[in-house]
């Protein structure tokens, strides 16, 4: 998902949707405001994980869980 960052040929999906995005935001016009808000998960043998937790920040994966509420449709709680 990171592939090797200082590589743009080599980055991977994580860097470069985050490159893309504020890349997108600076050619835009002065005065303009934006919030940007993501996140990226992961299903693996019927869990679901926040792949933007730094696990290097000794902060352990957590399992999510995926809700459906008849408003908001299908989410992930706490993510």
């Amino acid at each position: 998902m990171m592939g090797v960052p200082q590589d743009p040929n080599l980055r991977g999906i994580i860097p470069n949707c985050f490159a893309h995005i504020f890349g997108c935001i600076e050619q835009n016009e002065e005065g303009k405001r934006f919030l940007v808000r993501c996140s990226y998960l992961e299903i693996y043998q019927e869990e679901v994980y926040d792949l933007l937790i730094d696990v290097k920040k000794n902060m352990a994966p957590q399992k999510l869980e995926i809700k459906e509420n008849p408003d908001k449709g299908i989410y992930v709680k706490d993510l």
